[in-house]
């Protein structure tokens, strides 16, 4: 996605569909099969507006298509060019070399020939490339180096944490590519416990609560978002604040106080009572002070 940003030829709607093609490639740009409804649902774009871009990145060589597949609940499937994610040009961007009647530096119509015997039949570049070699023409090989503008990983790997993040997260889609994503953030201890804090209180939204969690983003792609700095104001349990150790930590979330930890057992010695109880105490202040 990042190339996509940095790289893709096109603005506008059809970049915007090449970023949801990204989306669902996998690294190598391979494994690309949405439905054109997805497509559709995702740019916010009709099912022909999609069609006809779909047709325009063929055409143009950035997206190459691997198998037509037919009939109900069937689609096709795509992957991105590979030169193009090696950081090469697509065939639609190459200029074609101009075509002249003779050769540069060579005589025409009763001029004198002023080559010397060395420099005939060596063609050089406008980019200075030379040769001595006769016969020989002298290029400068195109660049196949990915763009420079993608994130590079931390040299140390990325901060740790991701496991615990990670677990407590419901949707556990696409770990590898979340690690990935994690590693690239590196957030903080800091960071990490509001990041859990966030995720107590979303499990409980509308949204996320809805078909069985089937719209709760992937994590990669809630990292990606900064989804732990959603309002999560109407992300209310639909439970009593209570009933579980989630809906307490949910709870706790919106009054301000940081998940509870089982090593808080070894250095503060409060067991999950104590907290929920501290939880307890907050809320009654709070409603007395509402009163008063």
């Amino acid at each position: 996605m990042t190339m996509v940003f940095d790289r893709y030829p096109v603005g506008g709607s059809e970049r915007l569909l090449a970023l949801a093609m990204a989306d669902h490639a996998r690294d190598d740009g391979t494994r690309i099969w949405p439905s054109l409804d997805e497509l559709a649902r995702k740019t916010m774009q009709s099912r022909s507006t999609v069609q006809r871009q779909i047709s325009k990145m063929l055409a143009s060589g950035w997206l190459e298509r691997v198998s037509d597949r037919t009939g109900r609940g069937h689609t096709n499937e795509y992957r991105i060019a590979q030169v193009w994610i090696e950081g090469g040009l697509l065939p639609s961007q190459v200029a074609p070399l101009p075509v002249t009647d003779a050769e540069p530096g060579y005589p025409q119509g009763g001029q004198d020939d002023t080559l010397s015997p060395d420099q005939k039949g060596v063609t050089q570049n406008a980019k200075g490339v030379t040769t001595d070699v006769k016969g020989v023409i002298a290029m400068t090989p195109e660049s196949s180096e990915p763009s420079k503008n993608r994130t590079p990983l931390p040299p140390d790997g990325g901060a740790t944490g991701f496991d615990q993040v990670f677990s407590d997260y419901p949707n556990h889609a696409n770990r590898a590519k979340a690690e990935r994503r994690w590693r690239r953030l590196g957030p903080d201890a800091a960071l990490q416990q509001a990041m859990l804090a966030a995720i107590a209180v979303q499990r409980h939204s509308v949204k996320w609560s809805k078909d069985k969690g089937r719209f709760v983003p992937e994590f990669h792609t809630w990292l990606r978002n900064a989804g732990w700095r959603d309002d999560v104001s109407e992300c209310t349990p639909a439970l009593p604040w209570d009933t579980d150790r989630r809906t307490i930590e949910a709870k706790a979330a919106e009054l301000g106080m940081r998940p509870w930890n089982e090593a808080d057992l070894s250095i503060n010695r409060e067991t999950f009572q104590a907290y929920t109880e501290r939880v307890r105490r907050l809320i009654e202040q709070e409603a007395e002070c509402a009163l008063t």
